[in-house]
């Protein structure tokens, strides 16, 4: 949907002291504080249009993430009417070929970011580093047609209660949410971007045109594909929208009376908050939900959920400088993953003895011990990585703990095999491994992951 800028080109704001000095100063935040005060509009007023809360779009104005985020700052200056320019961006026109930064990065040296997918930038960096020639020439051709595959625009999923569609019969409604779980898991995320509006549109059509135990069950199954919605748009580094779709996410599992939906809803509740910065909250959420499942339930499901939230609490932890207390989430998961075996699990999030691995790599190399994040990561055998998401999001993070223990050349070979077997990961906001340089040392951003 297209909106009318908020702000005429005639207005005097376009020329005021306030706007041309925060321009100047590369303060994106500022002109965008600048501009919605000339509209009169209150935080919540403008964070409501765009699709945030007032606290995301005060960090904004203020200069935090996620300003640095290319698409976050399109889509404000489209809303205001602000020229691409003032908010440090190439015109639109040029819009098409430029990656969108993550959210949150970790900072490599020369004062690069997790992300930079520009090909200058990358060669710079790695001949710097001493990677081999061949090896680099390999991953620069790969990420930067990598990088020309856009992904979807997911703004429309705002939209979906609002979009026409018609009823959709129960049993082609479950299979249309179980393949978008399992786009997710096979990492076909354009794909899966371009579809899901469509289909929530259709299950909100479906679960309003129904009764009884059939509007429970639509409401279960919306549910689902919000949580799909959330997953994909925190995997494509939109903070904002990954947290409305849990938010929907959670509220259709309420409704459904569907405790399993309700959990995986709370699940990537819980990662959107812990994205934002909100660690206490989010483990607060995840523990909670934990403590409401038995850990002496035999149902492998249940099961899978427990091991689930634990692993994601132990990130958490690890995130927020908590490392005892991630190793003791860590080993009540993988007793539960071992009393399962591979058993994965509903949704996006599969949950085996190899998940629980996987995450022991992300929590060491978070606490900044890479030593300890490589021995789990050696131990892994790749054919038993329970889908395609989990084989890429399993090597970036190994080329992460590679690059912190001091061996670019392993972390270059490590994103080659990721490009082979997740390219849209590779090419992601969230997974990249270099960010662009627009993005100085003054956007220092978390470290990030969706687990």
């Amino acid at each position: 949907m297209e909106h009318a800028p908020l702000v005429a080109s005639t207005h005097p704001v376009w020329t005021s002291a306030e706007v041309a000095a925060a321009a100047r100063a590369d303060q994106p935040g500022a002109v965008i504080r600048h501009v919605r005060q000339a509209t009169g509009l209150t935080l919540d007023q403008l964070g409501s249009l765009y699709g945030c809360s007032a606290s995301t779009l005060s960090r904004i104005e203020r200069g935090q993430p996620p300003v640095d985020q290319i698409g976050v700052r399109r889509r404000l200056a489209h809303l205001l009417g602000i020229p691409d320019e003032l908010v440090g961006l190439a015109p639109a026109r040029h819009a098409a070929r430029v990656p969108q930064p993550p959210a949150q990065a970790d900072t490599l040296p020369g004062g690069a970011h997790d992300g930079d997918r520009s090909p200058m930038r990358r060669r710079t960096l790695l001949t710097g580093a001493g990677v081999s020639a061949a090896a680099l020439a390999g991953l620069t051709s790969s990420l930067a047609a990598a990088a020309d595959r856009q992904p979807a625009s997911l703004d429309r999923l705002l939209l979906a209660p609002t979009l026409p569609a018609a009823v959709l019969p129960a049993e082609r409604a479950a299979t249309a949410v179980a393949g978008a779980a399992q786009a997710y898991r096979d990492a076909r995320y354009n794909t899966l971007a371009a579809a899901l509006p469509q289909l929530l549109a259709s299950l909100h059509t479906s679960r309003d045109a129904s009764d009884g135990h059939r509007k429970e069950a639509m409401a279960g199954l919306l549910s689902r594909a919000y949580a799909v919605a959330s997953s994909l748009a925190t995997k494509q580094g939109d903070d904002a929208i990954a947290l409305t779709m849990a938010d929907r996410a959670r509220a259709e599992a309420l409704t459904a009376g569907d405790h399993a939906a309700l959990t995986a809803a709370t699940h990537v509740l819980a990662i959107t908050m812990r994205r934002d910065g909100h660690h206490t909250g989010a483990l607060n959420l995840l523990l909670g939900t934990a403590a409401q499942l038995d850990p002496a339930d035999t149902d492998p499901a249940a099961l899978a959920a427990y091991g689930t939230l634990l692993c994601t609490a132990a990130y958490t932890s690890a995130q927020a400088g908590q490392a005892v207390d991630a190793d003791t989430y860590l080993s009540e998961a993988a007793a539960a993953a071992d009393r399962i075996g591979d058993h994965q699990g509903a949704g996006v999030h599969p949950f085996t003895p190899t998940t629980v691995t996987m995450y022991r790599i992300s929590v060491h190399t978070t606490i900044g011990d890479s030593g300890a994040a490589l021995r789990p990561a050696a131990s892994v055998d790749p054919s038993r990585l329970p889908t395609a998401e989990r084989h890429g999001r399993y090597l970036v993070d190994t080329a992460r703990a590679w690059h912190r223990h001091g061996r670019p050349d392993r972390a270059t070979h490590a994103l080659l095999a990721a490009e082979r077997h997740a390219p849209e990961d590779v090419a992601g906001p969230v997974s990249g491994t270099w960010s662009p340089p627009c993005c100085t040392r003054r956007h220092q951003r978390r470290p990030h992951s969706v687990n």
